[in-house]
């Protein structure tokens, strides 16, 4: 089990309480969870104390250097139900889960860096159960000063639309800083 709190790095948005947004999720004991896109791991080390060492978490990304720093992490914080996956979601099935295997899908501030979201979606509604819970949250377009520049933003709207198209049904929106919107969505 994890003893100690994964440190913030210089990465890790310390806007967003990961803590706070998890636990609007339902993550339970013995769950299975993805953290696409998980970049420092400031979601994946929370949800991996969430789903206990009976449940687990993959660790998703596409940058090798981001993933031995959670393999790092893994052995100093004791998270051995965190398993670092490479892999490109833009192309479907890279990630090499089983098909409906996962209760739980963070795409958590990633989408904004692609132009391929109807992909990526789709390869989470692909690793999802059925029923499964998708997270995503990603930056706000209006009146924001931090962040990525404006072009490359996705509206809350659009991102809704995206993820209904690609077949996601609308839950609820979840609280998470004034930096971001969280919409939660079920497979």
């Amino acid at each position: 089990m994890i003893q100690k709190q994964k440190p913030i790095s210089s990465h890790t948005p310390q806007f967003l309480n990961p803590k706070k947004i998890l636990q609007q999720l339902g993550i339970e004991q013995n769950m299975t969870v993805a953290d696409l896109g998980c970049g420092s791991g400031y979601l994946t080390f929370e949800a991996a104390k969430l789903v206990g060492m009976s449940g687990k978490v993959y660790a998703v990304d596409v940058q090798k250097s981001v993933l031995s720093g959670i393999k790092s992490d893994i052995s100093l914080f004791g998270a051995r139900n965190v398993i670092p996956v490479w892999a490109n979601l833009e192309i479907l099935g890279s990630t090499h889960l089983e098909d409906n295997s996962v209760d739980v899908a963070l795409l958590a501030v990633i989408l904004y860096q692609s132009k391929q979201h109807e992909k990526i979606l789709e390869e989470a509604r692909r690793v999802l159960k059925p029923e499964g819970k998708l997270l995503i949250v990603d930056w706000k377009r209006e009146g924001i000063p931090l962040g990525p520049e404006l072009k490359y933003r996705i509206s809350y709207d659009v991102i809704k639309q995206k993820a209904e198209n690609t077949g996601f049904k609308f839950v609820q929106d979840i609280k998470t800083d004034p930096y971001h919107y969280g919409i939660l969505f079920r497979k």
